[in-house]
């Protein structure tokens, strides 16, 4: 494969990335308190907005693990990150492994959340959620864990933006 395909992959990636954890971030927040729940009904208008969010979160974890397969063995040499030194190299790498792990406690407490709501939930007919046994305060203790790991993730999309802004001066 051509150095600039591989890089061009490399990117695409990144930015598919990158705007499915802004539409996470941003839509729900959007959909639950901006929008008319009482056109389709309040459970209705949950079920959409949840699955929705479903959808894109699974499509932002088979882009994450896309990635990291690139970039491990497709992406040329010339196109890998570069470091100026050994703290630098450790800070990148610091980063970019707790942006991957919180991503990742954000699925696992979105998974802990849907199989604990107050409603069943259906993702496109194919998964059901909630059917039986949940516990409200299952479902209040991941809810809090989510927004702890989506405060973490801004915080850590900040560094990483300040990082390369830093680097690129």
């Amino acid at each position: 494969m051509l150095p600039k395909t591989s890089y061009v992959v490399d990117r695409t990636l990144h930015w598919l990335s990158s705007f499915s954890i802004v539409f996470l971030l941003f839509d729900m927040g959007s959909r639950i308190h901006n929008i008319d729940y009482r056109l389709k009904g309040a459970v209705q208008h949950k079920q959409d907005a949840i699955e929705l969010h479903i959808i894109i979160a699974v499509f932002l974890l088979i882009i994450l693990a896309a990635r990291l397969i690139w970039y491990k063995f497709f992406l040329h040499a010339d196109y890998r990150l570069s470091y100026e030194n050994t703290k630098h190299k450790w800070l990148v790498r610091l980063i970019h492994t707790a942006m991957y792990l919180t991503l990742l406690l954000l699925m696992g407490s979105g998974i802990f959340m849907i199989t604990n709501y107050e409603h069943p939930l259906n993702v496109l007919g194919l998964l059901q959620f909630s059917l039986e046994n949940t516990n409200n305060a299952s479902f209040a203790n991941a809810n809090k864990w989510h927004l702890l790991f989506e405060s973490a993730i801004y915080f850590l999309i900040f560094t990483h933006i300040a990082g390369v802004i830093y680097k690129r001066r």
